[in-house]
């Protein structure tokens, strides 16, 4: 299946998750810089690889979408990829691909001195699915946890999910989506589940596995 817009920016965190999309640029993914545009070959759009983490993500794709609005350059939407985490009991299961329509911020709140946790309104919404294309229309719907640090414990993993109400856990879809709305630029979030938001097993990732499914759910 051929993507149908050849206008995206496809917005990425790390080197290792570009890379998995488009290896023909292997051995030069070190020279991309976050404010570097990466005009893709053979006409299939454009790229960028914004860092790991809130802060880094929002700021390096905002100046993105600022660059490309000055140098007149057609985006027609942002596709946010990479892989998450999913809480236990929620219905997703390790290499999932997923359409993430809605996050939260996970760290945003007050503790209080029973050690209770009290989030302050941080939700913010992808555009609505039915303007993605068709193929992705047709993926799960889940709501995403954007947080600074990743769960170690099934106890964090369980409160976190319950609090939010949230079925999958990332680092940048929140900060993303924002830059995107405030830019008023459309964007859709796609992730593909490479490890459970639980008791931290790294033996059990399955990281390489879900950027292959990602990637063939996408384009093939």
């Amino acid at each position: 299946m051929a993507f149908p817009d050849k206008s995206c920016l496809f917005a990425f965190a790390t080197p290792a998750e570009f890379i998995a999309f488009f290896p023909e640029y292997e051995t030069t993914a070190d020279e991309f810089t976050p404010d570097k545009l990466i005009e893709l070959s053979d006409n299939r759009g454009y790229a960028c690889i914004l860092g790991l983490g809130i802060l880094s993500f929002a700021t390096n794709l905002t100046y993105m979408l600022g660059f490309v609005k000055r140098q007149n350059i057609s985006i027609s939407s942002v596709f946010i990829l990479g892989v998450c985490g999913a809480y236990p009991d929620r219905g997703v299961n390790l290499l999932d691909v997923v359409r993430v329509d809605a996050e939260f911020v996970g760290d945003l709140g007050y503790q209080e001195v029973d050690g209770s946790f009290y989030p302050f309104p941080s939700t913010v919404r992808a555009t609505d699915p039915s303007q993605a294309p068709h193929h992705l229309q047709q993926l799960k719907s889940v709501t995403g946890l954007t947080v600074n640090c990743c769960t170690g414990t099934e106890e964090l993993g369980l409160l976190r999910s319950r609090t939010f109400n949230a079925d999958i856990e990332n680092m940048e879809g929140a900060a993303g989506i924002a830059a995107c709305l405030a830019c008023k630029m459309p964007v859709f979030e796609i992730r593909a589940v490479c490890n459970m938001a639980s008791t931290r097993d790294r033996s059990s990732w399955k990281f390489y596995e879900a950027l292959e499914v990602l990637r063939k759910t996408l384009f093939e």
